[in-house]
Order: structure tokens, then sequence, then C-alpha cells
């Protein structure tokens, strides 16, 4: 691969969004890290990962697939035995070479399709299969988040005054302003930001002042792993990435193998790639990238020994099914922690512009085609809290443990367990997936012929032969960011009368695709102003690769004007001299924005370049202030490190050493305690700014 083979006609996600020469953003680089240097450290890494040590290629796993399908019931009659005794020498062996030498481990693989099947229908194992998933109608909040509200306030008044500085006989509990957290995308490199963010919040009381916490694409995994295995502790996390980011990426042969031998590491992989595809869902691509990726991430065994790639003994406490993030509830029913909100976006266009009556877009590739020449098409938010999946802007919600199930007439029709939360962070956290074409064949040869029909193998064989050897680098150049197919919820939702036709557009489309929302703006700015949230302060932590360029005030003005709010920098910081007193990026560690209510704009500039009317968004009612937090080098902490540029935290690179989490971590805690004076500064004023408003029965303005 080439320097620029990942290069893609699109505006990047976590690139550059303005061309400094032309004033123009950029529409190629989609799926490419910011320096030549980080590019050819990815490349080197993606070239010394084991893909092809299966001993069999992609041809003659397609030879035996159309062997077993050509094979008549006579001799499929001949036993149990004969069949597996071809399976064992013709897959398991050659994909397994170290870690399987056990028939039962091999046994167990190809009876998992039935196994899942079975069980997905047991109350006991999936309590929530005994209920009928409902769309719920408007916009106020759910229920859960209403309790959850109610016991945070409590919670976070026993501990505002106390951050600030202030007697608590001052505070009265209507003052204590809503204060959020928002974390970027940026791959493994914004997944290890959010966490010492949050962790120097943990340190200094602040964390216990916040109500909301929610991320776009890395830092999903980021909450995401707090609230399951980590158990709510930041350092728990980051200790285990230390062990589990190296020496393998989560889609090589080696890590994938010892996934899929660990106890239960089977199941909880491909589990809920089967039930997807029993739901009557077609597997795809990203699919496979978010149960491997999030597999590997949050496997919970021993550090397995140097390269045997053989998994250890079982960790105690771990669990044999997948992870649902309605579980997130037990930290959050009872206001102890903050409500975690993952995000993702879904490409909507007016319908008279829809590619057909069941899509808006002819095309999955969200990158190109008729996506990025579509004029009036917006990208909707949707959200994903432990207690609901929906979009403000169709007013409609299920859920969580809903979401994924058939929907018709505002209810579920097919009663399934939960959707794993490997398969939601797929949706949220997409963009870091390239190179994933050239895995594909990786994980084809790890699963058994027959596997969900063959879907998987036949994905991996036409990729083979459509591109073949000579056509290996080109397929690799083009990263088609496909969305997952999910279920509409919203389908046929509107009764109809006999010879009445249903109302075009959202309601006749069986599928919806989601995907990063970093596609759209790089912070989660837009679900944290939901207006029923009442959010006076956000905190912005930005680990995009352009903090230096600048770049953010386009962003947040992008959002902003849809809420009919506009976002004016206080202080326009520029970097200094490296030897001035504080280092050259002294005052830019927390920069504030302060947000007023404003006139909706009737235009604004969308995610590809273009000037295009102003989507529909609920307007915000009241101001809101914020702290910007950019992820900047600190010479303080680790000299000569620069987390935009250095050649390791790319956007794209998914394997670090223990040293490199070190390093970042070390620089995240340093620029949390540089800029914690303004965050005091700013919670104090609008914590002033209330109790003004209140004293003077007056709205906040």
């Amino acid at each position: 691969m080439t320097s620029s083979s990942m290069q893609m006609p699109i505006r990047p996600r976590d690139a550059t969004d303005s061309d400094a020469s032309t004033g123009q953003r950029r529409n190629n680089d989609f799926h490419r890290s910011e320096t030549f240097e980080q590019q050819q450290h990815e490349q080197q890494i993606h070239g010394t990962q084991d893909h092809d040590d299966a001993g069999t290629s992609v041809e003659a796993h397609g030879a035996t697939q159309s062997a077993n399908s050509s094979t008549d019931p006579t001799t499929e009659s001949k036993g149990f035995r004969s069949r597996m005794r071809g399976f064992y020498q013709n897959v398991v062996k050659p994909a397994f070479p170290e870690a399987i030498q056990d028939v039962k481990i091999m046994g167990g693989l190809t009876g998992l399709e039935h196994r899942v099947k079975k069980d997905l229908s047991d109350p006991k194992m999936f309590p929530e299969v005994s209920h009928v998933a409902e769309v719920r109608r408007g916009n106020s909040l759910s229920p859960g988040e209403q309790t959850f509200i109610e016991n945070r306030k409590v919670h976070v008044r026993d501990h505002f005054a106390a951050y600030i500085g202030v007697d608590p006989a001052e505070v009265d509990p209507l003052d204590i302003p809503t204060i959020t957290f928002g974390g970027s995308g940026g791959g493994f490199r914004a997944m290890l930001g959010m966490l010492a963010y949050s962790e120097a919040m943990k340190r200094s009381g602040l964390w216990d002042c916040l109500s909301y916490i929610s991320g776009v694409s890395g830092s999903c995994w980021s909450l995401a792993a707090y609230y399951t295995f980590g158990k709510a502790s930041m350092v728990n996390v980051i200790e285990h990435c230390k062990k589990r980011f190296s020496p393998f990426h989560p889609l090589s042969g080696d890590a994938i193998r010892t996934l899929l031998s660990a106890p239960g590491g089977a199941r909880m992989t491909l589990g809920p790639v089967i039930q997807k595809s029993f739901s009557g869902l077609e597997t795809v691509a990203m699919d496979l990238y978010s149960v491997f990726t999030t597999g590997w991430i949050f496997l919970e065994h021993d550090p397995i020994e140097k390269h045997s790639s053989s998994a250890q003994s079982e960790v105690p406490g771990l669990q044999h099914n997948w992870h649902k993030w309605s579980s997130a509830t037990t930290h959050t029913d009872t206001g102890a922690e903050p409500l975690p909100i993952l995000t993702a976006i879904r490409h909507e266009r007016p319908w008279k512009d829809w590619s057909d009556s069941e899509h808006p877009f002819a095309e999955p590739d969200h990158a190109s085609g008729d996506h990025a020449d579509a004029e009036d098409a917006w990208f909707q938010w949707y959200e994903m809290t432990p207690y609901e999946v929906g979009c403000e802007e169709i007013a409609a919600w299920v859920p969580t443990w809903g979401f994924g199930r058939p929907f018709s007439k505002g209810k579920s029709t097919m009663q399934l367990p939960e959707q794993s939360l490997a398969l939601l962070l797929g949706l949220a956290t997409s963009a870091p997936a390239g190179p994933l074409t050239s895995y594909i064949a990786t994980i084809s040869r790890q699963l058994p012929t027959g596997f969900l029909g063959n879907s998987i193998h036949s994905m991996a064989h036409a990729v083979q032969r459509i591109w073949g050897k000579q056509g290996t680098e080109e397929f690799q150049n083009h990263h088609p960011l496909h969305a997952c197919n999910e279920h509409n919820f919203m389908f046929h939702y509107t009764p109809v009368q006999p010879q009445e036709s249903r109302p075009p557009g959202l309601e006749n489309s069986p599928r919806i695709h989601l995907i990063d929302s970093g596609m759209d703006n790089n912070c989660p700015t837009f679900v944290l102003l939901r207006p029923e949230r009442e959010v006076d302060v956000i905190i912005n932590m930005d680990a995009s690769s352009d903090v230096q360029k600048d770049s953010f005030p386009e962003r947040v003005d992008q959002i902003g004007s849809r809420r009919g709010l506009k976002f004016v920098r206080r202080e326009d910081v520029q970097p200094g001299e490296e030897a001035r007193k504080g280092g050259k990026f002294r005052g830019m560690y927390a920069q504030i924005y302060d947000g007023a209510l404003c006139e909706r704009p009737a235009t604004v500039v969308d995610s590809y370049g273009r000037t295009v009317t102003n989507p529909p968004a609920p307007l915000c009612t009241r101001p809101c202030t914020m702290v910007y937090m950019p992820l900047l080098p600190n010479e303080r902490a680790v000299p000569g490190f620069d987390p935009s540029t250095a050649k390791f935290s790319g956007s794209y690179n998914l394997v670090w050493t223990p040293e490199q989490v070190d390093t970042l971590v070390k620089v995240c805690l340093a620029n949390f305690e540089d800029g914690e004076a303004t965050i005091k500064q700013t919670l104090r004023e609008a914590w002033q700014r209330k109790k003004a408003a209140r004293e003077a029965g007056t709205p906040l303005k």
C-alpha cells in the first residue's frame, strides 16, 4: 500500500476542515491519518499483522464452500463424524495452529449458530424477550432519564459548592447549572483522551458535578467500557487498554483466534451477528468490524503470553453473554454516575429526491455517489442512552432493549434479545474501520463453512474474485463507509385506512442506515443541546487531528446555527513562542465559547462543504457556555510529544504499546490541570447567572 492509499473523496471527519490556501473545505482523505509518518506507521503495522496464516486461501474456502453446498442428502447423511473430520482438517486445524488442539472447541464453534438461535427466545437468559417494545412519540425525556436527573441533582448538589469553592449554604439547588462533558472522535487517541480527561475530572471532583457525558466515534468506546467491564473506574479501563492494545490489531488473525478460543468468546463475538441475521437483516462488513473490534477491546482474560495467540485462564466474573447497553442503568438509576449518550447519524433528504420508496439514497457508501452529491440532504442525529434509542428530529424513541427488532405500526414484531453493545458501537465508531476490507478474508478464515449461510465466506470470496492479487492495492485504496442495516422502528408507524396510501419517506423504509456521527461533526454538541435537557455548560474534549488548525469555531457554528445559538470565542488566544513561560499553548487548554440565543439562519455549511438550507432541529431556549479543551501538546508533561502528529497516535492506528498509552494519558492529565481554572470560572459564572435570573424572576437570556 502506498502512502496515499487511504485517500477518499470526502471531507475528513477527523482531519483538516479547511484548506489554508483556499479557505475551502477539502473533499478527500476521509480514511487517511493526518501525517505521512502516521500513514507509514499504520501501514507498517498492517503489514506485520497476521492476516494470511490460516494456510488456506479465500479461493480454497470458496472451493470448500462450493463442494459442501453441492453435497447431496445421501452423502450428508453419512454422519456427524465424517463432516466434522473434514471441517477440522480444512478449517479448524489451519486456522487455529496453536490455540485449538481440542476437538471440543472445534465442535462448539460448529454448533454455535444452532445454540444461539435456540437461546434467543429464552426469557431466563434474556428477560426482555417477554416484552413487546413500543415506539414512544414526542421529545419529552424518557421516564428513566427523568428519574435519573432527579437523583443526579441530589448527587450534584453535594459536590458543586465544594468544587467551585463556595459555602454550600450560598448555593440554592435551583441555581446549580446542568454541566455536561463531550468527547470527540479520533480512534484510540480519542478513546484514551476521553478516559484520561475523565480520570482528571474524577480526581478533581468535577466528575461528580456532571449530569451528562456523550461521545463521538472513538470516545464512545470509552463510555461503553467505563459503564460495563470498567465498573465505573477510568483507571480500570486505562490499565485494561495497556494490556489489550498490543501487540495485535483487533482484526488480525492472532486477535481473532484468541477471541474465538477464549471461554465464551465465540458466543459473545458471533452471537450478536447470528441474532441479527436471524431477524432478517443482511450481514455486512461493518457488522464484522463491530463485533470483532469491540470483542477484542473488551476481552477480559489474563494477558496472552508472548505471541502464542492462546487465551489464558478466565478472570473471575467474566460474563458469558454479550454486553448490553441497558446494563449501564445500574450506575445511572440512582444518580451515582452521569448519564452516557452514544451517538450515530442517518443521512436524510427531502422525499421528492428519494432514490425509491424505501431508500433515500441509492448507494450504501456515505462517502461518495449520491450521498456526496445531494445538495439538500442533511444528517439526523440518533442518540443511544441506556434507557432509549431514538432521534429528536423525528420525535420517536424505543427502549434500548428493543432496538434492533423489526417493527410495524409502532410495536416490535419479533421479541428478540437486546442488540449487543458491540453492534451499537459499530454504528457509533465506524470511521476508524479502514482498512476494513483487507481484513474480511482474515475474519472469513476463522469461521466454519456454512456459518450464517456462508454469507461471510461469500463476501470474502467476492472481494478476492473481483479484485484478485493485482487489484489488492486498488481495493485497499478504496474504503467505503458502508452503513450497517438496522430495522426501522418507524416502519409503517402511521395507521392507514383501506385504499389509503402511507405517508412517503421514512415510514416506507423497513431499514435504516446509521453511521459514525463524526461524519457530520466531531463533537457531540448536538445531543447535549437537546432543549429538554436544559444544559448550561458543555465541556468538549477535542482529540481531532486538526486541533492546532483553528477549525473548531467553524464546527461549533455549524451545530449552534441549527439550534438557534451563536457561539463566540471569548478570547482569541493563539500559540506563542515555545520559550514563553507556561509553554507554547499556555491559555489554550481550556477556551470559553459564549453561546447566545439568536435567530436561526436560513442556511448553514454542511459536512460536505456546501452552503445548504438549515436542517430541521428543535431550538434551544436558553444560553449555553462551552469550554473547549483541545488535545494539545504539553511540554511540561511530555517534552517533544504532539498527540496530533506522533506516528503512533493517528486516528486509524489500533495498536498502541503500554508506553504509548501512558504518554497520551500524561499529556491529558496535565492539559486538564492547566485548564481547570477556566472551567471553575465558567461554572461559577453559570451559577451566578442562574441565581440572578431566579432572584429577578426572569428566564435566562
